[in-house]
């Protein structure tokens, strides 16, 4: 089974990004997750395949896509940098130390320009969240 997990927090702009993937997805079973850390685990729980969208901040043109493959080499973890205490990238080095990964991991990061505080996602972000969508919804 394949799944998405959308990550952030709806309150800080464009860190939204991740949950409008998840809520825009028709064709995959989506989740969404503001609370971070363990929530990811649990989620993922029995899924073959998952893939994960956030928004990083690695100092990239807003709405730059990235997929990294953590299961080949650990995230960046300044990139994927969370409001909570444990991030993206900080659960899937737990999950692999705990032997919790599932089979197949991808990550999706698009590139906030703003993490203020509001309720909808920049321009640039909102493309992007868009592009991701089509490529995850016909994968």
């Amino acid at each position: 089974m394949r799944i998405v997990i959308g990550v952030g927090n709806p309150f800080r702009s464009d860190d939204a990004a991740g949950l409008e993937v998840a809520r825009r997805l028709t064709n995959v079973t989506a989740y969404e997750s503001s609370l971070g850390g363990f929530e990811l685990m649990d989620l993922w729980q029995g899924a073959d395949e998952v893939v994960i969208v956030d928004a990083m901040h690695s100092k990239s043109e807003p709405g730059t896509i990235r997929v990294y493959n953590p299961l080949d080499q650990p995230l960046p973890t300044a990139t994927f940098a969370s409001s909570h205490a444990i991030g993206v990238a900080e659960t899937i080095e737990m999950a692999r130390r705990l032997g919790r990964l599932p089979a197949r991991l991808s990550v999706y990061g698009i590139e906030a320009e703003t993490l203020t505080s509001g309720t909808t996602v920049s321009p640039a972000v909102a493309a992007a969240v868009e592009r991701v969508v089509e490529e995850l919804d016909h994968a």
